[in-house]
């Protein structure tokens, strides 16, 4: 399979933690066309009074990449968007175009601290629900209080927002905790999105092909195309799951 649409990933140069520069993200470009990725969503942090990009420079960039990777002969297609810390004032910010949705859609890619408490982010789903954003949690197997009642990963799901994990976590990459409680939501069918959550072309560079794989024999089909296809564009024609 080949095609993939990678929905988290910090790609572009100089905003975050990721990509530190144009060279860096044209190797990540690489990485990902040769592991089948032909969409990638780019993801810079949005953190409330730290790491504030504007849609304008964010598209601004993305172009600027874009430009030169369609000169280059590449296939991959980027596409804008954040990775949203939340705080309270996110829904409004969003409501003001001071944030990127995903692709332009109403989806948002939303992430909390690792030990946050469940009420809060239930809140804050709650919150952004409300607004009319579709909420997807990014990397939802680091929230350790999450997994204190396993069914509340379920609630979660239930309320309307989104999961997605990350494909290093699958593998047991980040260790045997991450991996088992990966292994949990695909039984139970509670994970919406795989991604890279790539940051650079060396220890976290944009892979999947290794995941697939795995997955594969794992899973079925039918919910293995979902993952990697149907969702994933549904993001990007601004459809409901």
């Amino acid at each position: 399979m080949e095609g993939y649409i990678d929905i988290h990933s910090h790609i572009l140069p100089g905003f975050d933690d990721g990509s530190r520069s144009i060279e860096q993200t044209m190797s990540m470009a690489e990485i990902a066309q040769m592991e089948g990725i032909r969409v990638i969503i780019a993801t810079p942090h949005f953190k409330l009074g730290r790491i504030m990009p504007s849609p304008l420079e964010i598209e601004k960039c993305l172009n600027q990449i874009q430009d030169k990777l369609d000169s280059q002969g590449s296939q991959i297609r980027l596409l804008p968007g954040s990775e949203i810390y939340y705080s309270h004032d996110i829904a409004s910010l969003l409501s003001e175009k001071k944030i990127l949705t995903l692709a332009f859609s109403r989806y948002v890619l939303v992430e909390f601290s690792p030990f946050v408490e469940y009420r809060y982010i239930k809140s804050a789903l709650q919150d952004l629900l409300l607004e009319g954003y579709l909420p997807i949690i990014a990397h939802i197997e680091r929230y350790h209080n999450l997994w204190k009642d396993y069914e509340i990963i379920q609630e979660i799901v239930n309320m309307g927002a989104y999961v997605q994990v990350n494909a290093p976590s699958i593998l047991g990459d980040l260790g045997k905790k991450y991996k088992k409680r990966c292994k949990h939501l695909l039984k139970d069918k509670l994970v919406h999105f795989i991604a890279t959550d790539s940051h650079n072309p060396d220890n976290r560079a944009p892979i999947l092909k290794k995941c697939m794989a795995y997955i594969e024999k794992k899973y079925d089909i039918e919910y293995i195309n979902q993952i990697f296809v149907e969702n994933p564009n549904k993001i990007l024609n601004d459809e409901f799951i």
